[in-house]
């Protein structure tokens, strides 16, 4: 049997992965996996695992298929998909004083807006808190692409926006000791590509997410940037609420990214 993954669409309220399993005699066949978007916070998935646990699931149901019954075409991450999966990919978290327990998973985590007013940070909408981390977002693009639109979309939720059209002039930025909290990158540069952007990230003196934006959709493009250490994959254009999901689940991981590097050792 051969699973591949074909590529994911975005719904309101949820990401649909898309497989094709082909398995000799049977014809082939195509099966899609609905994650609802309220799975991808910082207690929940990554939207990296999304490919991963969509697999799994659909394996599982794979295996329990006999001539009688044949697994459903289309399927849902339940509850119980998120706890296994997490107990296999993030087994173990550490208490203050460094001993281990089981990480708990909460049933119904709060909205993303909970999260950020619950940290002092207001980062979308037309009103932040006064004294909030003022979240800063990077655009490299060439003039006409589609991130244009990106701009103006981010400037009118109160995201501080700055926009470069090289990987050379986005260097001394992320060398800096304030670099942006996203990049949202076009996948080739005049003088680079998306690979060269994600490195250039890791290196950062502050922990920064990277999202590659690309226009039309390509599942090849999607594997490689999500296993190559890009935060997220998105197809231009987005929806509003599509790109305020996006961007605050990103927002949310690197705060606490920054956070936990901030603590002392």
């Amino acid at each position: 049997m051969y699973i591949q993954y074909v590529g994911l669409d975005n719904s309101v309220g949820s990401r649909i992965y898309t497989f094709h399993v082909v398995d000799p005699p049977r014809e082939a066949r195509e099966f899609t996996v609905k994650i609802r978007s309220e799975e991808f916070s910082a207690d929940r998935l990554k939207f990296q695992d999304g490919p991963g646990i969509s697999s799994a699931r659909l394996q599982r149901e794979l295996k329990g298929e006999t001539q009688e019954s044949r697994a459903e075409a289309d399927l849902c991450i339940e509850e119980l998909d998120v706890r296994e999966y997490r107990a296999q990919h993030y087994p173990h978290t550490k208490r203050a004083g460094g001993t281990d327990r089981t990480l708990r998973i909460s049933h119904a985590p709060p909205p993303p807006e909970k999260h950020f007013q619950n940290r002092g940070y207001w980062p979308l909408g037309p009103t932040r808190h006064p004294g909030s981390e003022e979240i800063s977002t990077l655009l490299l693009h060439e003039l006409g692409d589609p991130l244009d639109a990106l701009k103006s979309a981010l400037e009118a939720q109160s995201v501080k926006v700055c926009s470069l059209r090289s990987f050379q002039e986005a260097q001394p930025l992320l060398a800096g000791p304030n670099p942006p909290h996203l990049i949202f990158t076009q996948p080739k540069l005049p003088d680079g590509i998306w690979a060269d952007v994600v490195s250039l990230a890791m290196k950062a003196p502050k922990p920064v997410n990277v999202i590659v934006v690309a226009r039309p959709a390509n599942a090849g493009l999607y594997l490689q940037t999500i296993t190559g250490g890009a935060f997220d994959f998105i197809v231009a254009p987005l929806t509003g609420y599509q790109l305020t999901h996006v961007v605050r689940c990103a927002i949310e991981n690197v705060l606490s990214r920054r956070e936990a590097q901030a603590r002392p050792a």
